[in-house]
């Protein structure tokens, strides 16, 4: 009866010590860097946020053996937009989308990548106690993320021109050659003789014409009339999160990315 009354005690015993401790949800995991590798998932309370929305990522996770040295957050940013562009005397050009024959078709796109795989927020080791759940037995690390607006190397401005390489200018002019009203092209090149123009039509100018644009305008010149300018395309925000372990076993949540029209 004694034996028996000690094995009961000592069951419980057992039972509620591994209760009040961490205990691996997984046992089977692989291994890195002869450690096992961490489990990571990642999920958002908004899946559609717009430029400005605030987010919340959640981050789940877990070590067999509880040996981490960090979990990191990254974003990367990048930007595909055409150039919306209306000078003072009524050309205006997008060259994104170009309709032609009831057929849409770019022109000049350019790309930019703002931000990448840069890190936006850090809980190391000495930290992870503070997202211990106990019911889920894993870590929870929650925390907010702003999707921002930002310019990388083209400004959302009239400074955009001056930022676009000879290749990207060059066919801007080539464009705004075949969309240039006469009043604009005079305001560029006042000395302009009749032989540029043509006497109606499709275009403003002759080949004369648009030769010349092509070959003698400069950005100070085109920036000089421009009434308004814009980007048009999307960006785009890509968020990922990873956890590594003290022998430099990385392992990545599915990231996620969330697309803009701009």
């Amino acid at each position: 009866m004694k034996k028996v009354i000690l094995y009961t005690i000592l069951l419980i015993t057992v039972c509620w010590s591994s209760s009040c401790e961490k205990n691996d949800p997984i046992t089977e995991l692989g291994t890195t860097n002869e450690e096992f590798s961490a489990q990571i998932s990642m999920s958002f309370n908004n899946t559609r946020p717009a430029i400005g929305d605030t987010v919340a990522v959640t981050v789940s996770t877990w070590q067999r053996d509880d040996r981490f040295d960090k979990v990191e957050f990254h974003e990367t940013i990048f930007e595909s937009f055409g150039i919306q562009l209306s000078l003072e005397k009524g050309t205006s050009i997008d060259t994104k989308d170009i309709t032609s024959n009831n057929s849409t078709f770019s022109t000049l796109i350019l790309t930019d990548t703002i931000k990448n795989m840069a890190v936006w927020n850090t809980v190391l080791s000495n930290d992870l106690d503070k997202y211990w759940v106990t019911v889920s037995n894993n870590y929870v690390i929650r925390f907010e993320y702003e999707l921002e607006r930002l310019d990388g190397k083209y400004p959302s401005d009239i400074a955009l021109i001056s930022s676009l390489s000879d290749v990207d200018f060059a066919i801007l002019k080539s464009i705004i050659a075949y969309n240039i009203t006469k009043e604009d092209y005079l305001l560029l090149f006042p000395e302009a003789p009749q032989t540029h123009f043509t006497n109606g039509g499709t275009y403003a100018l002759t080949q004369v014409g648009i030769n010349n644009l092509k070959e003698n305008l400069a950005k100070e010149n085109l920036i000089s009339i421009v009434s308004s300018i814009a980007k048009k395309g999307t960006y785009n925000v890509r968020i990922d999160a990873r956890v590594t372990t003290p022998t430099g076993a990385v392992t990545s949540a599915t990231p996620r990315t969330f697309e803009n029209n701009i």
